[in-house]
């Protein structure tokens, strides 16, 4: 796939980025895919050109949609590829019964963190530097250590 223009790597992040563990990852019995290719080329080939991989995942009480990748092509973003993704995803999870749908951004991706906020996703009170507000109800754990991190786990109400 890293052939293919994605970027499977992680940025330089507290990650890392391990093949074998992300293999393990993307070919888990449990996971799922959504696949896009481009149409047929002159030796009747197809190119895969977007992929999201997701599981459905059991955490703290909810049944929730995760999305572990949602990966675009550079020559085919901003072409509404990640838009449709987010519909469809939105339509598996209502259609099993998800509460929600989680995935992790990393915060240098600032392109990814304005898209998911566009799409409707916000910071899940489970990401480590989730800012409790009065309204949510959920309150900031107060014997966690003031550590700084480079990603957040982002949600989307699906009920």
């Amino acid at each position: 796939m890293n052939r293919m223009g994605f970027s499977l790597e992680v940025e330089p992040s507290s990650f890392g980025w391990h093949p074998k563990p992300k293999r393990k990852e993307l070919f888990h019995r449990n996971a799922r895919f959504i696949l896009i290719f481009d149409g047929e080329s002159s030796q009747g080939a197809t190119t895969l050109v977007a992929f999201a991989m997701f599981r459905f995942e059991r955490d703290q009480g909810e049944d929730l949609l995760y999305c572990y990748e949602l990966q675009v092509s550079g020559l085919f973003r901003s072409s509404g590829i990640g838009h449709f993704f987010v519909e469809k995803l939105t339509a598996i999870g209502k259609r099993w019964g998800m509460s929600k749908i989680m995935l992790t951004a990393l915060k240098s991706n600032v392109a990814a963190r304005r898209f998911y906020s566009k799409t409707g996703f916000q910071v899940d009170p489970s990401s480590p530097e989730y800012e409790s507000t009065s309204e949510d109800g959920d309150s900031p754990d107060e014997d966690a250590e003031d550590e700084s991190y480079d990603y957040e786990i982002l949600s989307k109400a699906l009920e």
